[in-house]
This record gives structure tokens, sequence and C-alpha cells, in this order.
């Protein structure tokens, strides 16, 4: 197709100048790089079976009688055309596998996109078959693992956020606290009120590890009755959020950020909460039985009612916390840090137990940052 040009009238001393009218065709540079390898292949195979058997030929065997060098240079022609074959097998199977690449990439960003839609559909059902179809393309895709994570978390989030803390029940003694235990969770598990939330939590629990850190974004969430045994959960940000009656027996939750989440009534026997930020948090009448708390931030938290029985507290801070109450036959707790406003279990030795009073030049209580402050 001829270009569409317009002939300007030329200025004095100037010459004619041609211009592409808007919109017009440019030249089609595809079709003159095309030709190009076209051209050069042309030249190649020339070069190949006129110019270098001869030349081979020469270079390599020059006293070659007269009689076979015809037969000669017809052998070296086969064997570099064979070459050339090959070659020529070798790149058309990588623009093959490049090609199948590009397919595969564009069929996962289809699936992608129909399950992020999925996930706004009005059907449970709908909405539990795009969690299970993100997880599939998470395993199929290794680079979108991130962004699918980044995508359930705020599906979570958004569909069940938690309670202001101001709109939490506040326990006055430890018989109100146990009758908050059973009243404030739901009376049914997460799966049966919200399979579908349920589910994109057992997904992220169940993750497999993305090519860059990550962590899971779940703060001020409301994941009551949640159940989530053996999750893996590390350096989640659970921030204020509400896991009362949770069972996370044996769940990963190290290092995580657990800033004044409930946790009540919550099972995470023998959960490893190493360096875990329990700062404030409520632990009433929980079941942290063989519990790792290792070097655990607990000062301030409630763990009224709590069976600590054979957790290990050792370097944990506590101070600050509520142990009323609490079970903690056969707990490890070398070299905790208390103070005077730590409460105890009555009878308590706590000369006994290893436990370490905070002295008066011992580093104070971490403050809450801004971004974990209550709203």
């Amino acid at each position: 197709m001829a270009r569409s040009t317009r002939v300007q009238r030329a200025l004095p001393g100037h010459p004619v100048r041609e211009e592409i009218r808007p919109g017009a065709r440019r030249p089609d540079r595809t079709r003159a790089a095309g030709l190009a390898v076209a051209c050069g292949s042309v030249v190649l195979v020339t070069l190949v079976v006129v110019v270098a058997p001869r030349y081979l030929l020469s270079w390599d065997a020059p006293s070659t009688p007269t009689a076979d060098r015809a037969k000669a240079i017809n052998d070296i022609r086969t064997t570099l055309l064979q070459g050339l074959a090959g070659i020529a097998l070798l790149v058309g199977a990588f623009f093959t596998w490049r090609q199948l690449q590009v397919s595969s990439q564009g069929q996962i960003t289809q699936r992608f996109t129909a399950a992020v839609e999925q996930l706004g559909s009005p059907s449970p059902e709908v909405r539990l078959g795009a969690v299970f179809a993100l997880e599939r393309i998470a395993n199929d895709s290794p680079n979108d693992r991130v962004t699918i994570t980044e995508v359930l978390c705020a599906f979570v989030k958004r569909s069940g956020p938690a309670d202001p803390l101001s709109a939490r029940p506040v326990g006055r003694d430890p018989s109100h606290k146990q009758e908050l235990v059973r009243t404030h969770g739901e009376a049914q598990p997460m799966s049966a009120r919200s399979a579908d939330r349920q589910a994109a939590m057992t997904v992220l629990g169940r993750r497999a590890r993305a090519a860059i850190y990550h962590e899971l974004s779940l703060d001020r969430t409301d994941l009551r009755g949640l159940r989530l045994p053996f999750a893996n959960l590390v350096d989640a940000d659970l921030h204020y959020s509400d896991l009362s009656d949770a069972a996370l027996k044996r769940a990963d939750l190290r290092r995580a950020d657990l800033t004044g989440t409930w946790l009540a009534g919550a099972v995470l026997i023998e959960a490893d909460l190493h360096q875990t930020d329990l700062r404030t948090t409520v632990l009433w009448h929980a079941r942290l039985e063989g519990a790792d708390l290792t070097a655990a931030d607990l000062s301030g938290a409630n763990l009224t009612g709590a069976v600590l029985s054979g957790a290990r507290l050792q370097l944990a801070d506590l101070r600050g916390a509520d142990l009323t109450g609490t079970n903690l036959v056969a707990a490890t707790l070398t070299d905790a840090v208390a103070d005077s406003a730590t409460v105890w279990p009555d009878g308590f030795d706590v000369a006994a137990s290893g436990v370490v009073m905070a002295r008066d030049d011992a580093p104070p209580i971490r403050p809450q940052s801004s971004h974990d402050l209550p709203r």
C-alpha cells in the first residue's frame, strides 16, 4: 500500500518537501525485516553450497587429485547443509518454545482475571471456586504468588473486618472473662458461616514459598472460629484482629504481629510463637500447652485462665502481663522478664521459676506505634 503523502510548495531556495498525512501508515518495518532475513538466508545458503566447500577443500586437503575433487566437494557440501539444517531446527525449536511460553502466560492472565472477577460474585459457591482457582494459578506460576497472596488477603479483610476495640466487651473479673469467652466467639466455626473466607485462609496458610519475601497483611480482621492447624503464618500482620475461638494447633506464628489481637479461647497447642509480638493481646482461657513462646513480647497481655502447661517462655517479656488463674505447670520461664505490675497465679513461686525481675535501668516496654494504635 503506497504512502499517502502531501506535497507542499517549496520556499525560495528550499527543496520540495513531502509530509505524511496524519493517520497515514508508516513503512512496514516488519516486512522490511522479513525481506532482510530472506536475503540473508539466500546469501548464507549460496556460501554454503558454492563457496565454502571449495575453500575448505583447498585449505584442508589441497593435494586431493582432480578426479576426486568433485566427490570431496559434494561430501563437504552435504555435511555443511546437514549442519545448517540442524541449526535451523534448533532455532525453530527455540522460537516454538518462546511462543508456547507467551501463550501459557496469556492463559494464566486470563485465568487470573476470571478468578478475581468471580471473587466479587454474590454466590458463595462461585467465590469458593475462585479461591481454589487462584491457588491453582499460584502453584502453576511462581511469579504470581505474591500478587495472589495480596488478592486473597484483601478479600478476607474486605469481607470480614473486625469490630473496633471500643466495641469489644471488657472483662470485669475472671468469671466474667470466662463467660465472655463462651459468648464473644461465634457459635459456629468460620467454615460454617463463611466458607469462602475459611477457604482463603486455608490457602494462605499452606501457600507455597514465593520468589521474594512477603508477609500476610490481615490486620483488624474478623477471624473468629477460624480452623487453621499447622498453618504457615510466619511474619503475618494480624494486629487488632479477632481470633477468638480459633483453632491454630501447631501453627507457625514466628515473629507474627499479634499486637492487641483477641485470642480468647483460642487453641494454640504446640504452636510456634518464637519472638512473636503479643503486646496487650487478649488470651483469656487460651490453650497454649507445649507452645514455644521463647523471646515473645507478652508485655501487657492478659492471660487470665490460660493453660500454659509445658510451654516454653524463656526470655519472654512478661512485664505488666496478667496471669491470673493461669496454669503454669511444667512451664519453663528461665530468664523471662517480669516487673511489679506482673500478676501471677495464686501460689506461684516466682523466685524458683527463674524469672528475672526488671531492673530500674531495663529497657522500657515498647510503645505501640501509630500504625498499631486502636481506631
